[in-house]
């Protein structure tokens, strides 16, 4: 499913820095790696937010990197994809309740002071554990759920 290896191993390898444009194209979309929550509020501003917890060193979190890059390009504008690395901000583990990694979710707001998560049935909640999806995602249901996701927020405003 994915590694469960969330503690540091000292496995140091993979320090490419993940904020470059990783579709090595001429679009201005990119994979923004998360230092602070205060990111995430900004950018839940503009539209949801494609939240994935993982660690550079993990296979699978590279995968699930690759297939959120795929998707990139068909979001720019409507959604941000952003990455926190929990070896690097172990905080956000504890914050986000991870004990698997890849651990990917989406975010649709803030409600009384809390995320509200979108589940792969287009429902709403705060509880971050029933809208998760752990280990790697294919690109088809991430994009699904997603596009909920913004046609949520779209009916609200």
């Amino acid at each position: 499913m994915g590694c469960t290896d969330i503690n540091d191993s000292g496995d140091k390898t993979g320090t490419v820095e993940t904020t470059a444009d990783v579709n090595n194209s001429a679009s201005k979309a990119e994979l923004i790696e998360v230092t602070n929550l205060s990111q995430i509020d900004e950018a839940l501003i503009k539209g949801p937010v494609v939240l994935k917890l993982g660690s550079k060193g993990c296979i699978p979190c590279k995968e699930q990197e690759d297939i959120l890059s795929e998707i990139l390009p068909m979001y720019q504008g409507s959604a941000s994809i952003m990455l926190i690395d929990i070896k690097e901000y172990p905080e956000f583990a504890t914050t986000f309740g991870v004990r698997v990694i890849p651990d990917t979710c989406i975010i649709t707001g803030i409600e009384d002071g809390k995320y509200m998560y979108i589940r792969q049935d287009g429902s709403k909640s705060s509880e971050r554990s029933s809208a998760r999806f752990l280990g790697v995602v294919d690109k088809e249901t991430l994009s699904m759920t997603l596009e909920k996701a913004i046609d949520s927020r779209n009916t609200k405003e």
